[in-house]
């Protein structure tokens, strides 16, 4: 770990764990414990529902987790809104079921069109394309629609959840020099080339199942979080190579945490990424209480699409 001590890694925890406090408490959330857990299968939102409806240990789940975290990101999320289009999405994409989705899907292209709002029946995903250049015409979405058809590729082979976890769990190895998270996503991106970054991977993987609770998503939030505790300039994290770098260092740091917890107190490299999330995101999606930003630029969305 970088010029940090398991005394100064405790006093950033303890700092962390007050100020999240602190925040839930001025929102009226007394309890976190929700937010350390798959939150993914979570009932209070419909995203959770969904999934527990499909059943845990059915490929459809997967299919739709994989779904929901290919469009985890600023823009696309925008786009595709998953929650709000829910009924929507669930119909079009054929029930999440691979087979039957790639039965009527070939290409890109078509999923495309099936997900292109149309106004005459008031339904489907709205995007504006017409600031692109030709040749990037619905860029945003037709890397998402190739995304589904990778996962849905991926994931025909396999009986339930449960295979789909033993595959993923079989690369989680250190092999060739290279740690065994490094190992994991770069077979991931091999099977699921496109709009998969590092860290939507690692926000689908440590959603999927607990087996990967020591993944970080590396996103803005810990980089920034990170680059201040350990003196580093803004931006360091944005390489492929230092996101790795980010992935570990945040391993090593609950590491040192845990050495001065207590055996009843210990955390995963799960919970403090959500920690950090939940400060700087100011968004508890679990109780309804989401940032004003957000909050914002839905409205934003409405207006223009009104």
């Amino acid at each position: 770990m970088d010029t940090i001590t398991q005394e100064k890694a405790y006093e950033f925890y303890m700092l962390t764990n007050n100020t999240l406090t602190d925040m839930a408490e001025k929102r009226g959330i007394k309890k976190l414990n929700d937010y350390y857990e798959l939150t993914d299968f979570n009932t209070c939102t419909e995203y959770g529902q969904l999934l527990n409806g499909l059943g845990k240990n059915t490929v459809a789940r997967v299919f739709v987790q994989m779904a929901f975290h290919a469009q985890n990101a600023t823009l696309i999320s925008k786009i595709v809104n998953f929650e709000k289009n829910i009924p929507f999405l669930k119909r079009v994409l054929c029930g999440f079921e691979p087979k039957k989705f790639l039965s009527e899907y070939r290409e890109a292209e078509s999923v495309v069109e099936v997900l292109r709002y149309d106004g005459d029946k008031q339904e489907g995903l709205k995007w504006n394309d017409h600031k692109n250049k030709r040749e990037r015409k619905d860029s945003l979405i037709t890397g998402y629609a190739q995304a589904l058809i990778d996962c849905a590729n991926y994931l025909k082979n396999f009986k339930d959840a449960e295979a789909v976890r033993v595959d993923l769990e079989s690369h989680y190895v250190r092999s060739n020099n290279k740690m065994d998270y490094e190992n994991l996503i770069e077979y991931f991106h091999g099977i699921i080339p496109h709009r998969f970054s590092i860290a939507l991977t690692c926000d689908f993987l440590k959603e999927f199942d607990t087996k990967f609770s020591d993944l970080c998503k590396p996103d803005i939030h810990v980089k920034d979080t990170l680059c201040a505790l350990l003196g580093k300039k803004n931006g360091y994290y944005f390489t492929l190579k230092r996101e790795y770098e980010c992935i570990g260092q945040m391993q090593e740091l609950v590491k040192l945490i845990n050495e001065k917890l207590p055996k009843e107190e210990k955390i995963t490299v799960y919970k403090l990424d959500r920690m950090i999330w939940l400060i700087c995101s100011g968004n508890f999606f679990l109780h309804n209480t989401k940032s004003i930003k957000d909050t914002y630029l839905t409205n934003i969305n409405d207006l223009v699409w009104a």
